[in-house]
């Protein structure tokens, strides 16, 4: 895992490349004193798309790790997340509060 620095300075330099990074810290023990924090893109309409069909599937774990996989441009390593499935479930609702739309507004004039 990369030290503290080192996620700063990655994250400075995302941010200037790509505008908008979403931050995800993963607890990986139960006593969460270990973290893998991921740097996320703001998710395409593909990957919303496929996120969407799967989650309403028998697997929606597959559609948190389809987003993360899709979506991961940095951070500490992919892999820790979806091979600990408390960790992986701890992203769920970052997960979905990233997927959620703004709303329009409708007016009649």
């Amino acid at each position: 895992m990369k030290t503290k620095e080192e996620l700063q300075l990655e994250l400075q330099n995302l941010k200037q490349k790509h505008n908008v990074v979403y931050t995800i810290e993963a607890p990986l023990n139960d006593e969460e004193t270990e973290f893998a924090t991921l740097y996320l893109s703001k998710p395409t309409r593909m990957v919303y798309a496929s996120v969407s069909k799967l989650a309403t599937g028998s697997d929606p774990l597959k559609a948190v790790e389809v987003c993360l996989k899709s979506c991961y441009i940095g951070g500490d390593d992919l892999t820790l997340v979806p091979q600990n499935d408390e960790a992986l479930m701890s992203c769920e609702g970052a997960v979905v509060e990233m997927l959620n739309k703004k709303e329009a507004v409708l007016k009649k004039n």
